[in-house]
């Protein structure tokens, strides 16, 4: 019994030491600068950290391609719980590996042992949470790094859905049920959300200054349509340098929704103007041709990429004020027939 007791104690220590060098590990990881992204989900040439945990391709190569995306559990398949191709940070792919492995661990161990690796995936999970608000401040300018971090929330809540779902028959009986992280996921959906937040709060702010007298009412008038033309297109330069970031790095739909919400912006502000005008045909021409770089928007950034080619996007499914503007677009180019 001494001996029995005396073996017990000795793994409990060597796995609570290796728990502990594990999270120092991912800690160091999290803490990092690297900057680096990787593709993950979708179709086509990704790098996809679950491929050879599915049936559904192979390992990543060292070219970074791997299989037809993310997909967990194994049965799904009809694509039911399929990930959509973004941007994330080497960070979150490396502590979804850490959680595979680890959890990897608790298959045959004691319920002591087991329970013990899968606290540490849960405090893997929560140190990242930890980490995050220190860059808070960076969110708010960069717009990339702000993408990138909802990417990753997003990214882990997939996976936090099913984490060790495929293993749990292998665990102890006493951790069958209680072994979940789905409790996890609705701080790391308010982390996703918060993490965007400054950023597109920042570039609405900031089209806005750009739009000038565009927010006024009663100034539309021959003397100062240069300036206003201008002030279109430096606002949709605005909208343009954010969108192409996010159509580079978010899921196509979350991309959309945030072009929308900037665009917004914009042509609620010029319909309104247009809206106020009772103008000659000479007059309702040069309107027409002045917000030229609003309507351009549609052609320009409602456009999605695919292996197929091109296809465009219902502008006004989400820009909410697209139909607004053309509608006073229409009225100013009927009186100029």
């Amino acid at each position: 019994l001494r001996v029995r007791n005396a073996a017990r104690s000795l793994l409990q220590t060597y796995v609570s030491k290796r728990r502990s060098d594990l999270l120092t590990t991912v800690a160091s990881i999290l803490a990092s600068d690297d900057a680096n992204v990787v593709v993950v989900g979708g179709d086509g040439p990704v790098i996809d950290v679950l491929a050879e945990h599915t049936g559904k391709g192979g390992k990543g190569g060292k070219n970074g391609k791997g299989g037809k995306g993310s997909m967990l559990p194994e049965e799904d398949a009809d694509g039911a719980l399929h990930f959509p191709r973004c941007s994330i940070s080497v960070q979150a792919q490396l502590l979804v590996e850490f959680a595979r492995e680890t959890i990897g661990f608790a298959q045959g161990d004691g319920s002591r042992t087991a329970a013990t690796y899968v606290h540490a995936v849960r405090d893997a999970f929560s140190l990242y949470r930890c980490l995050m608000p220190s860059q808070w401040s960076i969110l708010s300018v960069d717009a990339k790094r702000a993408f990138i971090v909802f990417n990753d929330c997003t990214f882990l809540v997939h996976h936090l859905t099913a984490l060790g779902h495929g293993l749990r028959e292998h665990w102890p009986r006493e951790l069958r049920a209680s072994a979940t992280f789905v409790d996890l996921i609705a701080s790391f959906r308010t982390l996703a959300r918060e993490s965007m937040s400054p950023v597109l709060q920042r570039t609405r702010d900031g089209v806005i200054r750009e739009l000038g007298l565009w927010t006024q009412k009663g100034w539309l008038n021959e003397n100062v349509l240069d300036d206003a033309e201008q002030r279109l297109v430096v606002a949709c330069g605005c909208v343009a340098q954010v969108a192409h970031t996010a159509q580079a790095h978010l899921p196509s739909r979350v991309y959309l929704t945030v072009l929308g919400l900037l665009a917004d912006v914009v042509v609620g502000y010029v319909a309104k103007r247009l809206s106020e005008c009772v103008v000659s045909d000479t007059k309702a021409r040069a309107l027409v041709r002045l917000v030229a770089p609003v309507l351009a928007l549609e052609s320009r950034l409602f456009v999605l990429t695919s292996g197929t080619g091109q296809t465009r996007a219902p502008v006004a499914k989400y820009c909410s004020e697209w139909d607004g503007l053309q509608t006073q677009v229409r009225r100013l180019s009927m009186g100029t027939k």
